[in-house]
């Protein structure tokens, strides 16, 4: 149940609850008190301290946290670079804005290469070093000062956020994290009991199935937010870390064995489809028990696995009745019910993995493991391209500033930087950038408009201090939304930092509105340059996971990867690349599929392989298995070069059909441990042919519009 309060209808569609409504509460809190404390310690630029405020806050302590810590650190590298580059080349103009581009450029890379708010630490050095540098260029000796006073002021934000966080009924990542796992937990259960049940019409759950996948992309991020709480919780992030794996394991199980139980069930009755469906049904209870203990919270692992256990022992006592019946039944119906009671088995396999996010999140650290190096979630060429791009777009901005001598130079490269926290790792750049500086522009006329109407009617702190409430409370409501959240921020930033410009209240409407106007094109310039000039298309990513995924199978059908092996690598890939996924495109879901797809095919071509290898498998098996893995391995390897995929694929999926032919036509003793590997063979090889159909589109990359 949820415990939000009854939406309630505003001019934006925007669904208000409880949560919040104290985010916004503490966004303000936040802000008052970081501005309270710069007067106070009459810094130069207040409004610093208190865009940070507003910048950090998160809705779990352990994200402002995180958030706070990468926002300082980056601050401190970029600061120190900036006045490294003006004792350098303070005299030097062209080398000084040589190096200013190069070292944008290197944190754009870095933060292509980094995840979270890692990465935003690293988009916040090159923000600072650009700052310190040009904004002391004209006065070198007053870099230190501006670098010192800069870090104090966004110190003073980070501390405010962090403490009224702490303060005003906390929410914890680690806790939310907990809920999260049990919630996603008994999500997945639910969704494998209803793909055992013949009745579950297909369209739902391919609405759930969405659903879940969007749950799985949120509960990364806030396994990286908790880890900042918590040593318990960061010692065991690698856990964490696999239960990510787990989730999308169960979903790729749950898409083909749905489609095959449905083709099971149009067989006559008999014995092997009485078996099958009495042990499903008992699964199924299973499972619906398990999700219905777990909705709220994860209970008691040990419990939970002990009845994930005895699903797994009536599924294992029914593959060896069914492998019994090799010989006494026909041989492509057993084959199936192997096939489906196997892959039942793998999807509770996988949820019973699940429970180690309960440990990670419950025990108390034992031991420090030595931490795993995380692949970057983009390719080495994409970083290269943004870099460059936001290299050459400032490099444009800065020479248009020193050939036109131009007042507002210094305001469009803060708003050309300001917009790469948008655009950097977007598929559409636009999407974000767009309402962003929609929202800039309407809170630089709004902050204008009060400058000369408000502020001279306001007598003290208190009378600031309210009408900065009444303003940035809204905002903070947008923050909250996700659909709106870069808008609220922008609109949040740039109220404040232009309402506020100092210790005394000194308007110059004419100054005022020179750095709007710059600062709005800076912002321009940069969303133009991300879509026109080298753009990275998303489809060169897509190509690349694709044949990743494509080099996985090979490595699958080589006997490279063994056993739930190529999973997880394919659904390694598949975890990286999820975040930018649009599912309301039917490419991007084909793509999603196909990728699900292939993490089942590489554990059926690791059985098979680990079949043609075992010494107990009788001769005639083997030496039929062998030859036909060589030639799935070279169809993966050469399927990305192929002129003619489809002639290929034909080629291959005919050559499967001959195999389980000849396994079909083998003379073996009925209930024989001949027979039954066989039969054992056959079934992964169903589930490999129904690939060459079922994920066809993503095999020769003819996915939808």
């Amino acid at each position: 149940m949820s415990s939000s309060s009854p939406a309630v209808s505003l001019v934006l569609p925007i669904r208000i609850d409880w949560t919040k409504h104290l985010f916004a509460l503490r966004m303000v809190v936040a802000v008052i008190a970081s501005l309270a404390v710069a007067f106070w310690l009459q810094v130069d630029n207040p409004q610093w301290a208190a865009l940070s405020a507003c910048l950090v806050i998160q809705p779990t302590a352990g994200a402002v946290v995180a958030k706070s810590a990468y926002r300082a650190i980056g601050t401190v590298i970029g600061s120190l670079f900036g006045l490294f580059a003006l004792s350098l080349y303070a005299e030097a103009p062209a080398a000084f804005v040589g190096m200013m581009v190069l070292w944008l450029g290197a944190t754009v890379f870095g933060a292509m290469q980094a995840r979270n708010f890692v990465a935003y630490g690293c988009l916040l050095a090159g923000f600072s070093g650009l700052l310190v540098g040009f904004q002391s260029i004209t006065a070198p000796d007053a870099g230190w000062a501006v670098a010192l006073h800069r870090t104090i002021e966004i110190l003073i934000g980070i501390g405010c956020s962090t403490v009224v966080t702490l303060l005003i009924k906390p929410v914890y990542a680690g806790d939310v994290l907990h809920r999260s796992v049990g919630a996603t937990f008994s999500g997945l259960a639910a969704y494998a009991a209803r793909t055992l049940d013949p009745t579950t019409p297909p369209e739902e759950l391919a609405v759930t199935r969405q659903r879940m996948i969007e749950e799985v992309a949120k509960f990364d991020a806030l396994r990286s937010y908790a880890t900042f709480e918590a040593m318990e919780l960061r010692a065991d992030d690698s856990a964490l870390r696999h239960v990510v794996r787990d989730f999308l394991g169960v979903l790729a199980i749950t898409r083909s064995l749905y489609v095959r139980l449905q083709g099971l069930r149009q067989q006559p009755s008999g014995p092997v489809l009485d078996h099958v469906g009495n042990t499903l049904a008992k699964v199924a209870a299973v499972l619906r028990a398990v999700s219905a203990e777990t909705r709220v919270a994860l209970g008691d692992p040990q419990a939970l696995r002990r009845d994930l256990l005895r699903a797994r022992r009536a599924l294992l006592q029914a593959r060896t009745a069914l492998i019994a019946m090799a010989g006494s039944v026909p041989f492509d119906e057993l084959a199936n019910a192997l096939l489906v009671i196997s892959r039942t088995g793998d999807m509770v396999h996988r949820l019973s993995m699940v429970m180690v996010a309960s440990f990670a999140v419950n025990r108390r650290r034992r031991r420090q493991p030595r931490p795993h190096a995380v692949p970057s979630p983009f390719g080495l060429t994409e970083a290269i391209l943004q870099s460059v791009r936001a290299a050459l777009a400032l490099l444009v901005v800065t020479l248009f500033w020193i050939a036109t001598a131009w007042e507002a130079g210094f305001s469009s490269i803060v708003g050309l930087v300001v917009v790469l926290f948008c655009v950097v790792n977007q598929d559409d750049p636009g999407k974000l950038a767009r309402p962003y500086i929609a929202a800039v522009t309407f809170a630089l006329v709004l902050a204008l408009a009060a400058t000369a109407t408000v502020l001279p009617l306001l007598d003290d702190f208190t009378g600031l201090a309210v009408f900065l409430a009444l303003v940035l409370y809204p905002a903070g409501l947008a923050m909250a939304t996700p659909r709106y959240t870069m808008a609220g921020v922008g609109f949040g930033v740039f109220f404040i930092s232009e309402l506020i410009t100092g210790n005394q209240f000194q308007p110059v409407p004419q100054q005022y509105v020179n750095n709007a106007l710059g600062l709005i094109l800076g912002m321009l310039a940069c969303l133009i340059a991300a879509q026109g000039l080298l753009p990275v298309s998303p489809e060169v990513i897509r190509r690349r996971a694709w044949r990743r995924v494509l080099a996985t199978l090979a490595d699958a059908a080589r006997g490279a990867l063994l056993g739930l092996q190529p999973a997880r690598a394919v659904l390694s890939i598949l975890a990286g690349l999820l975040p930018r996924l649009d599912l309301t495109r039917p490419r991007e879901e084909e793509l999603l599929r196909g990728c699900l797809g292939a993490a089942s095919n590489g554990v059926e071509l690791a059985r098979l392989g680990g079949l043609a290898r075992d010494p107990l498998t009788p001769p005639a098996i083997a030496e039929a298995l062998q030859p036909w893995l060589v030639l799935m391995a070279g169809f993966y390897e050469t399927l990305p070069t192929a002129r003619d995929r489809a002639a290929r694929l034909a080629e291959i999926a005919a050559a499967t059909r001959t195999l389980h032919d000849r396994l079909a036509a083998l003379a073996v003793p009925p209930g024989s441990p001949q027979a039954g590997s066989a039969v054992r063979a056959a079934a992964s090889l169903r589930f490999v042919a129904d690939r060459f159909d079922t994920d066809r589109p993503f095999l020769l990359r003819t996915f939808n519009p």
